[in-house]
């Protein structure tokens, strides 16, 4: 996102995701997010789904 020189309110703009949603995506504290929205920040963004997220193995 800062890469790319968008704002938030951009993206809301640009992908009709709620604004709440994409402060939480962007502070870290939303993690229960479908693939529509991932593919729309990654049209918005021009990325791939591997610039935005990062998977960690929970030990069990």
């Amino acid at each position: 996102m800062w890469e790319k020189n968008i704002s938030a309110v951009e993206i809301q703009r640009e992908t009709g995701i709620h604004a709440t949603t994409i402060s939480k995506i962007i502070n870290g504290k939303h993690f229960n997010f479908g693939l529509e929205t991932v593919d729309k920040l990654c049209d918005v963004l021009d990325c791939r789904i591997q610039d935005l997220l990062v998977y960690e193995r929970i030990n069990k």
